[in-house]
């Protein structure tokens, strides 16, 4: 496998994780915040537009927002990224 073909394959991983994220954060956002992005943002700390953006597939998440949203829907990271993997190509 060359390194382009790898890169790629890794990259389409990593954006299904990053699906799969998402999906399980907007889960307890319609849950527990009744799908109120202004709510949601507020308790987050940061601005209600990077919610939207996150939850249209239209921004990505650092770090520094995971661990936030992970406070605000009071779930451990660990427990959001349960399960989620990148499979190991041959």
């Amino acid at each position: 496998m060359s390194v382009k073909t790898f890169v790629s394959v890794m990259q389409n991983e990593l954006d299904k994780i990053k699906k799969e994220l998402v999906q399980r954060i907007l889960v307890v956002f319609n849950k527990d915040f009744e799908g109120n992005n202004r709510k949601f943002a507020r308790a987050v700390g940061c601005d209600e537009k990077t919610i939207r953006l996150l939850f249209d597939h239209n921004q990505g998440m650092t770090l520094n927002l995971f661990l936030k949203i992970c406070s605000a829907i009071k779930i451990t990271p660990s427990e959001l990224l349960k399960d989620l993997e990148l499979k190991k190509e041959g």
